[in-house]
């Protein structure tokens, strides 16, 4: 995606919304398309809905789009304790207030753990789960990581939490904005986008929009099953996209060879896709063959009858 093509869908904005989960507001943006099957875009672990910017305008011309702000991300608030049945109903609120009768969900890393959640948990919501590089654990893990499942201790971990980052400019703050993982940039001019909006400013400078506390402030979820067990009762059609290059994939590592060999075998009788050239960050590598990815494999809801 040249820069001149990225500033061509960032011209067309979309609208603003927001809806109260639990005593906290939660931010979504839309670019609605009346009568058209919904479409619920998730951003990953420290990220936000601004991801999306250069993607919800393709999907746009065959779907009403939503990209939300998870609690303690991007512009929603931040909430004292969080879990990801919480999150689940941050994303069936978003759905609903928008009208998706039977919504896609279209997830990123860890993301795609809290979307798996939400759709094991209420089986008749969403018509279609797309995974973005995101893990399927075949066991519950020691603890957080990014695209695994979260499983906390009996209450929130009470860790002395770092000091927030504070920068003086947002320039700084900026310059300051990396990846995680970490891996070869192609398309600069995304990542500047997406830096900028990741930082708001405070009395004292420039900060982060995330809540870095996210993990320590995680509540348990050793009542719910491992990923794998999941994917094995999920009754939403699902599909994943992989980076070629992910370090979450790579079979010459034992950590990727273990999720690859998981996801083929769960996902066996659906669709597994590949992008080349792409690590974990699918959409800001190859945003057009993610793009081109996403609207084969909704193809058929497209086609079908107003899902709203």
């Amino acid at each position: 995606m040249t820069p001149e093509q990225f500033t061509q869908a960032l011209s067309h904005p979309p609208e603003a919304y927001s809806v109260m989960v639990k005593d906290v507001r939660i931010q979504y943006r839309r670019w609605p398309k009346p009568h058209a099957p919904g479409v619920l875009l998730v951003h990953g672990h420290a990220a936000h809905a601004r991801w999306w910017d250069h993607i919800g305008p393709s999907l746009h011309h065959q779907f009403d789009v939503s990209a939300i702000d998870l609690s303690g991300a991007g512009d929603s608030a931040h909430r004292t304790t969080y879990s990801s049945r919480l999150f689940a109903e941050e994303m069936m609120a978003v759905t609903h207030h928008a009208g998706y009768a039977s919504p896609i969900i279209i997830a990123h890393s860890f993301g795609g753990t809290l979307a798996r959640v939400a759709c094991y948990l209420n089986p008749h919501w969403a018509q279609q789960l797309i995974l973005m590089d995101s893990v399927i654990p075949s066991r519950q893990p020691a603890g957080p990581r990014n695209s695994k499942e979260v499983k906390g201790p009996t209450k929130p971990t009470r860790q002395t939490q770092r000091p927030e980052r504070v920068y003086p400019t947002r320039l700084i703050a900026m310059k300051r904005f990396r990846l995680t993982p970490r891996q070869p940039l192609t398309h600069p001019h995304i990542l500047t986008h997406i830096a900028h909006h990741s930082f708001r400013e405070s009395e004292a400078g420039f900060v982060f929009k995330f809540d870095r506390g996210v993990f320590n402030k995680m509540m348990p979820a050793s009542d719910l099953p491992t990923g794998s067990e999941m994917m094995a009762s999920l009754q939403t059609k699902t599909s994943l996209v992989i980076g070629r290059k992910s370090v979450f994939f790579d079979p010459e590592t034992p950590v990727g060879e273990r999720n690859l060999s998981t996801a083929t075998k769960q996902l066996a009788n659906h669709d597994v896709k590949i992008i080349d050239d792409a690590g974990h960050h699918l959409m800001i590598d190859q945003p057009l063959s993610t793009i081109e990815t996403l609207l084969t494999l909704t193809a058929g809801s497209a086609e079908g009858p107003d899902q709203r």
